[in-house]
């Protein structure tokens, strides 16, 4: 438990100190900063990173005690969310899309023993903006990203407004993993349920993770195509959860 603290103030930190997170020298990062500030004020931007050429790896040790904090917390009471299903890319349907995206809350609020989330139907929203409402949706975004999430908080570190948005640049999918079939999803592809759950472990707090020792976490901050293990939740993330529970 020490060590998981010890990440958590560490995140503090380089949140703090800069807009996006986790550094990255390359270009896209540079310019998604800059339409941060200029157009929607200055969340946190946390990314989820392609890994590609690696390839997905099986389950090797997900009891690794890793967390990072974000520095912000949900608010007390039932976290809405909804989904902009007209963002939906070729190959995946409207009940594929919610499906997976129920299961991935669930995933998060299960580690904890209560119901923090509720889908709250359909939206229109399309861009990321501090508007009220938790939108999740697809866009393009520069090929290294698999994934966005833009959160607000308040002045109490508490969540005001998150939103999500998955890369329409690749192909989408869900297989449902059974514990083994770590890298079994369907080839080419990335499952949604696999990289939503870690995107909506930042929606409660949690950050990502970069050390190889927290490669089978879910909130490991790379994903790989045909991945499945983020669909459940290792040790680090599981006393994540709890740690930053309302």
């Amino acid at each position: 438990m020490k060590k998981s603290i010890f990440w958590g103030l560490g995140l503090i930190l380089l949140i703090v100190t800069v807009i996006v997170f986790p550094i990255k020298t390359g270009a896209s990062s540079v310019e998604i900063e800059k339409e941060t500030m200029k157009e929607i004020g200055t969340p946190h931007v946390l990314i989820q990173y392609n890994s590609i050429p690696k390839v997905c790896t099986r389950t090797t040790n997900d009891q690794v005690n890793h967390f990072g904090w974000g520095g912000w917390k949900l608010q007390s009471g039932i976290t809405d969310y909804r989904v902009n299903f007209n963002t939906l890319p070729v190959g995946v349907s409207r009940q594929m899309a919610e499906a997976s995206i129920d299961l991935s809350f669930s995933n998060l609020q299960g580690a904890g023993g209560g119901i923090l989330f509720h889908n709250a139907g359909e939206t229109s929203v399309a861009n990321p903006a501090d508007d009220g409402q938790n939108a999740i949706f697809w866009r393009n975004l520069p090929a290294s990203y698999v994934a966005v999430t833009y959160i607000w908080t308040d002045g109490h570190g508490r969540l005001k407004d998150a939103d999500t948005i998955f890369n329409r640049r690749y192909s989408w999918a869900y297989t449902g993993y059974n514990g083994q079939n770590d890298c079994n999803g369907k080839k080419g592809a990335f499952d949604l349920r696999d990289i939503a759950t870690h995107e909506f472990g930042h929606w409660m707090g949690l950050g990502d993770l970069y050390d190889s020792g927290s490669k089978d976490l879910t909130m490991y901050g790379y994903a790989s195509r045909s991945e499945l293990k983020k669909d459940t939740l290792g040790l680090g993330d599981i006393t994540g959860v709890r740690a930053v529970w309302p």
